[in-house]
């Protein structure tokens, strides 16, 4: 048992003949529908040949009686699908943490309960692993839209397959938004369990499972799969979702890295050597580094009016002392965008607050003087509200020239 392991509801297990060569672990929360198909487009690809190479496990975190009757209905109808119910929900990152710790193959596949395998993909997947016999595989992706019925990127990357020496040097030719989305990795089961995943288990950054790869695969031998066949569902309507993401990407998760990189030992610029292309359709024109991502996202938070302490930008200048000197004074021009927008918007605030409060009260009659007041105040406030407006979109289009 897992040190890891937390009050169960209930599981169920299946013996094996033999152990395999991947476990598929499938977290899930809440979505009955989207897990029906996320299993059955796995499982459905077992055949004669695939039998007793693969194991299913989904991983409830107490979703309820609907998900429970799910689990049992996929169990019944295939006899490579087992589960554990949580007795209560302990978030993403624990999932992730105790994949490799339930995992009985050799290799642990994450899989998220609303992406959809293609037709084909659990073979490709399995022969890589037995010919190559890689640490660390990345896939690459289709983006479909929020219910499948439109595909938005057919192919992330134009690439052949590609093996790598060491995760750092892959990292170097497809970056940390390849391995963001973490239905494309499958990594090595022995591995993952050795080492000690605590520490990110309080981590609230919403991509701590990038830090967790880097220090626990840096040097290990690692191998892209250039076919695309893990469907990803993307909803761009989901604003709010995005702006968190954007936090995260530009605050939390460099600082991760850096630590990682501290505690390791490797390259204390390493960041700067990441690439940071998210879209390898062609030869890139300019070279675009993890370090430029991170700019990207402040400017994006800028962009959605999403908030970042003082505490997150001091952290980041600290970080600036590993960029290179044009990164640093990009830093310095994006805090200074921030702390501008930031006091606009305070007195905007303010004074919509103030105008509210004297024009609230039904019925009031007021004065020509009073009038003419609320037609001043409205003005600026609306004069206000299109500044800062524009400032957010001057952010976007900045943030859009990354690209």
């Amino acid at each position: 048992m897992s040190r890891y392991d937390r009050p169960l509801t209930e599981t169920f297990v299946r013996p094996l003949d033999r152990t395999p060569v991947l476990t598929v672990v499938v977290p899930t929360w809440e979505r009955p529908a989207e897990l029906t198909l996320a299993v059955s487009s796995i499982a459905d690809q077992i055949d004669d040949e695939l039998a007793g190479k693969v194991e299913i496990i989904i991983s409830d975190n107490a979703s309820g009686p609907e998900t429970r009757a799910v689990l049992q209905r996929l169990s019944e109808t295939y006899p490579s699908v087992n589960y554990y119910i949580h007795a209560e929900n302990h978030g993403g990152m624990y999932q992730v943490a105790i994949a490799p710790h339930r995992a009985r193959g050799r290799w642990t596949w994450v899989f998220g309960d609303d992406d959809v395998l293609a037709p084909g993909g659990l073979k490709a997947v399995l022969d890589v692993l037995e010919s190559e016999q890689p640490s660390f595989v990345t896939i690459n992706r289709q983006v479909w839209d929020k219910s499948l019925s439109k595909c938005l990127t057919a192919t992330r990357h134009n690439l052949p397959d590609m093996p790598f020496n060491t995760f750092i040097d892959l990292l170097k030719v497809f970056g940390f938004d390849q391995l963001s989305f973490f239905t494309s990795q499958v990594y090595d089961s022995e591995l993952a369990r050795a080492f000690d995943v605590e520490p990110y288990l309080s981590s609230l950054c919403r991509y701590a499972q990038l830090a967790y790869y880097l220090e626990v695969f840096h040097g290990q031998s690692s191998y892209y799969l250039s076919k695309p066949v893990v469907l990803h569902r993307f909803d761009t309507s989901a604003l709010s979702v995005h702006s968190a993401n954007f936090h995260s990407l530009a605050t939390s998760l460099p600082e991760l890295l850096q630590e990682v990189v501290e505690r390791t030992g490797l390259d204390s610029d390493l960041l700067e050597q990441i690439s940071g292309h998210r879209l390898l359709l062609a030869p890139p024109t300019r070279k675009i580094t993890f370090v430029d991502n991170t700019l990207e996202n402040l400017w994006r938070c800028i962009a959605t009016g999403t908030s970042i302490s003082e505490a997150e930008w001091a952290v980041l200048h600290q970080l600036s002392s590993k960029w290179r000197s044009d990164r640093s004074e990009s830093l310095v021009e994006i805090h200074e965008t921030y702390r501008k927008i930031a006091t606009a918007l305070e007195h905007y605030e303010a004074i919509l607050a103030n105008h509210r409060a004297w024009t609230t009260p039904a019925g009031r009659a007021y004065s020509q003087e009073e009038v003419e007041l609320i037609e001043r105040s409205e003005a600026a406030i609306q004069f206000m509200r299109s500044n800062i407006n524009d400032a957010r979109k001057m952010a976007f289009d900045v943030a859009a020239s990354f690209d």
